[in-house]
């Protein structure tokens, strides 16, 4: 299998402490979960592999024509009327319908308008947004907050069905279970990487802890 990402020898700086050299791959419809403490680096990792954070030292390489999708929890939405404009914004028109299933899935209504949609509004926007453009990988921080129960199982069943590759940060140990099968672990300034998904991650935490 080809693969889509790959991080070579990344090390970022997590407040004060230092990330050992990180060397990993994520290959097509592989479901990672990045686990930590909070304030750990969780969400600067995620950015690191979106390009949005720039790595003290190493390179993220992409396949050319590849494309990371990374969930904005504070979207700019300053220049849309409304929600719906945002998440059409880097579509092709053919393509619009899929904002529309995805905004009914996830209980968003599009003609709202960005100057007095509510916070959880607004990040639903942008997981819109994310899951209607299709990038090869998908980087979602926290996908699951302000969404009701319906929601997030229609989310939980898109995203089981995708054949894309994603990257989840989450509280929703249900989703977590259900979805991963991969864990990058961050602690202590370490990223470490387990082959399987959150159901292991405790035990296999544990025992490096023992070792």
């Amino acid at each position: 299998m080809k693969k889509l990402a790959i991080v070579l020898s990344v090390t970022v700086t997590f407040l004060c402490m230092v990330s050992s050299a990180f060397a990993g791959s994520i290959k097509p419809g592989e479901m990672h979960a990045i686990m930590g403490r909070n304030g750990s680096g969780k969400s600067t990792l995620m950015k690191v592999i979106a390009g949005l954070i720039e790595p003290d030292q190493g390179n993220i390489f992409l396949r050319p024509g590849q494309k990371v999708g990374y969930m904005d929890q504070h979207p700019d939405l300053s220049n849309f009327e409304t929600l719906g404009d945002y998440a059409r914004s880097e579509i092709d028109i053919i393509d619009a319908y899929k904002v529309d299933i995805i905004a009914e899935g996830l209980k968003l209504n599009l003609d709202a308008s960005p100057a007095t949609a509510s916070g959880g509004e607004r990040r639903r926007s942008a997981l819109v947004k994310i899951m209607a453009e299709e990038p090869e990988l998908m980087l979602l921080d926290e996908p699951t907050n302000h969404l009701d129960i319906e929601a997030i199982q229609w989310l939980e069943d898109e995203l089981r069905q995708t054949k894309k590759a994603f990257i989840l940060i989450s509280h929703d140990r249900a989703f977590l279970r259900n979805l991963t099968r991969a864990t990058l672990w961050v602690d202590r300034g370490k990223v470490r990487q387990n082959p399987k998904g959150f159901e292991a991650f405790e035990d296999w935490r544990d025992k490096t802890y023992d070792e």
